[in-house]
């Protein structure tokens, strides 16, 4: 869940807050026994883990380059940075020793977090038109993040690049909703544990999707999406006694968007 806030704080400018929340799980269903898949979730701490519910925190100032009016175009430029919370990984869960045959022996450990634990700076543009029946928007967004410096544990995020096309319907009258089709790209560098890349972290996703938007009197926008990524680049997590894998995912998401009539008085 990513509840977020955006404040206009004039005409050129908005800023936007938004915090992560939530609990990572991972229900492991193989037959065979692996040192890094088993049943964990990411509420709890462990050995190498510092679990809770909060994720990062987001904070992202927009500059209104570019606005034509109700239909027309516009164009923004953002730039922000990511705030860590505590609930973050302390120690590689890729470290291991060699026992007298020569075989890793890994200690037990946890690979999920709500939080990667590093303080990131960001960048996104923003293009979108607004337009006549039947379609009455669509637009294009990128966005790029990079870490400062790695963690006080020695994790360094990977750097991230993402670009999306959205577009939006009318008001069907058979779904009672308009409807919505995204297609978004995302390019993940490698991260890295004390200086070494972590494995299986550098790669490519392709997801398209399709959503509804409904809109009620109240200045209020209810949205449901489908998402079905699909890897481009990159291997799944790594399973040594599998090497024949197949990853098949989707995604269904829920979303509320309310304007609020209301001016902050030292903005005003």
């Amino acid at each position: 869940m990513t509840p977020s806030l955006s404040i206009g704080l004039s005409d050129y400018f908005n800023m936007t807050i938004s915090q992560t929340l939530g609990i990572r799980t991972m229900d492991y269903k193989g037959d065979n026994y692996t040192p890094h898949h088993r049943d964990e979730h990411s509420s709890s701490s462990f050995l190498n883990v510092i679990g809770g519910l909060l994720g990062d925190t987001r904070f992202m100032l927009r500059y209104l380059a570019l606005n034509d009016g109700w239909v027309g175009n516009h164009f923004f430029a953002g730039i922000g940075f990511v705030m860590p919370s505590k609930n973050r990984l302390t120690k590689s869960p890729f470290e291991y020793t060699l026992d007298e045959d020569g075989n890793k022996v890994f200690d037990e450990h946890r690979h999920f977090s709500m939080s990667e634990g590093t303080y990131q700076w960001m960048i996104d543009l923003q293009y979108y038109k607004k337009s006549t029946p039947p379609i009455i928007f669509w637009g294009v967004s990128s966005s790029i993040s990079h870490p400062f410096k790695e963690s006080p544990e020695g994790f360094l995020s990977p750097t991230r690049i993402n670009l999306t096309f959205n577009l939006l319907t009318q008001k069907i009258k058979l779904l009672n909703a308009s409807l919505g089709l995204t297609l978004a790209y995302e390019y993940s560098g490698d991260s890295k544990w004390n200086g070494e890349i972590a494995p299986n972290s550098k790669g490519e996703v392709f997801s398209p999707g399709l959503g509804l938007t409904w809109r009620s009197k109240n200045q209020s926008e209810y949205s449901l999406n489908l998402v079905l990524p699909q890897t481009l680049t990159g291997d799944l997590a790594e399973i040594e006694s599998e090497p024949d894998q197949t990853l098949k995912s989707f995604q269904l998401s829920f979303g509320i968007r309310k304007t609020f009539d209301y001016i902050v008085p030292f903005l005003d």
